[in-house]
């Protein structure tokens, strides 16, 4: 059951066909891309396993080869497929402030991308295969210079409205968030410049501006709408001007 716009006191459910055609499409689009992605898979099992005979110990010995290449295809097809969902549908949100509800298009598609977009990245956190972490992110959205370095365990909530320039490093469980929840889901485009440094166990809020040349000491908060100006080193919570490069 949807809830509408719930502002405290009673609870108001909205039963009206956009709200439940919605959480269909919640299940249902991300269902359909993980069971695609399982295709391959299962196709290239079915067509491969009968070549082994178990009786033979060249089999035996190959055996674990194809069962860990059928893993990594996994990785590869849950990541790709759910990637060119996003892609090819367009899923994302526009900049601005919407309402807490359903049938708020950009909330509808806040919450679908999450469902597309967080069960692959999760697995990618587990399995670092960097390259395709990156081809993924970039399917998702994220517009990243092709010299910048990612560190594996990095969490882009909103790749669609976040954009880094080159020779960018992201230090390990840095967070970078385009949206953010109040009375409002307030959305706002992340930009981080060309040769910046952002400090591990950072946290970005959505509308930060940072700019070339900058460095972000580790566990810093880079606060909603803040600049950080070009040339100069920031640390802290909330990040303040500590020195220049």
């Amino acid at each position: 059951m949807a809830r509408e716009g719930y502002r405290g006191g009673s609870e108001k459910y909205d039963f009206s066909f956009t709200s439940i055609s919605r959480i269909f499409l919640l299940f249902f689009v991300p269902f359909t891309a993980y069971s695609i992605a399982l295709l391959p898979c299962f196709v290239s099992f079915l067509f491969v396993y009968p070549l082994f005979s178990f009786s033979k110990i060249l089999h035996i010995f190959l055996f674990p080869f194809f069962i860990t290449a059928e893993f990594l295809f996994f990785i590869f097809c849950e990541s790709i497929i759910p990637g060119i969902f996003i892609k090819m549908f367009g899923i994302r949100c526009e900049e601005g402030e919407h309402e807490l509800s359903i049938k708020d298009k950009n909330f509808f598609m806040l919450a679908l991308h999450a469902m597309l977009y967080r069960p692959p990245l999760m697995l990618l956190s587990i399995f670092k295969l960097l390259p395709l972490r990156m081809l993924f992110l970039r399917l998702s959205g994220l517009k990243i210079g092709k010299t910048s370095l990612i560190s594996g365990t990095e969490i882009i909530y909103d790749p669609y409205i976040t954009e880094i320039g080159e020779q960018t490093l992201l230090g390990g469980f840095v967070k970078i968030a385009g949206h953010v929840v109040e009375n409002k889901l307030f959305i706002k485009k992340v930009k981080i410049g060309n040769n910046c440094i952002i400090g591990a166990d950072s946290l970005i809020f959505p509308g930060a501006i940072i700019e070339d040349d900058v460095v972000v000491g580790a566990k810093s908060l880079v606060l909603k709408n803040q600049l950080l100006e070009k040339g100069k080193i920031y640390g802290g919570i909330p990040a303040k001007e500590i020195g220049r490069k």
